[in-house]
């Protein structure tokens, strides 16, 4: 039983990855919707079949009330699909970008925090028609790691008040923290 599911993967994996064997060259542009960057968009850049270049911008946007958090993450990677075919697997760099903001309603006093962070991203997923040029679909994993985090905290109490220390202390570690994206649809297009 084991060894009909094995085939069974491992056939289903290599008929899709041939779907990018045709072509495999060419520009074009995707969007994307995940977790936790709800938007994402992006320009690829084929340079073979085996070979490409994508440039992407993830963002999560919410506000609640008198509260607002936004997460943004532009990035660059390089990726690989080791059997020219619609799996990839990718490696690259970003800069990851976090504000949150709340506003007191009593008072009307607001407090900020900004975490900037330096990322290396690990990215595999499958892009299944890309090779064809045109119209493609795909899905997507990614892990990122940010390094390196400055941290600026715009606020009316004082920097020795203990909720202020706490709340430069949790800044610090969501910016040196790392997690995953999931992209549950990408749809693109390459000219």
């Amino acid at each position: 039983m084991k060894l009909g599911k094995l085939i069974i993967f491992v056939s289903m994996f290599f008929s899709a990855s041939w779907t990018y064997a045709k072509g495999g060259g060419g520009m074009g542009i995707n969007v994307g919707l995940g977790a936790p960057f709800l938007s994402q968009a992006g320009f690829n850049i084929g340079f073979s079949d085996k070979l490409g270049l994508d440039v992407d911008y993830g963002l999560l946007d919410l506000s609640v009330g008198l509260a607002k958090v936004k997460l943004a993450m532009p990035s660059l990677l390089l990726r690989w699909h080791p059997f020219s075919g619609a799996f990839f697997i990718g490696a690259g760099v970003g800069q990851e970008s976090f504000t949150a903001t709340a506003t007191d309603a009593l008072t009307g006093q607001t407090a900020e925090i900004k975490v900037t962070a330096m990322t290396t991203v690990g990215k595999l997923g499958w892009m299944w028609g890309a090779g064809d040029g045109g119209l493609w679909f795909g899905i997507d994993a990614s892990f990122i790691s940010p390094s390196s985090p400055t941290t600026e905290i715009t606020s009316a109490l004082p920097s020795t008040d203990q909720a202020y220390i706490d709340a430069q202390e949790q800044a610090d570690k969501f910016g040196s923290t790392a997690y995953n994206n999931i992209t549950f649809a990408r749809i693109g297009y390459l000219f």
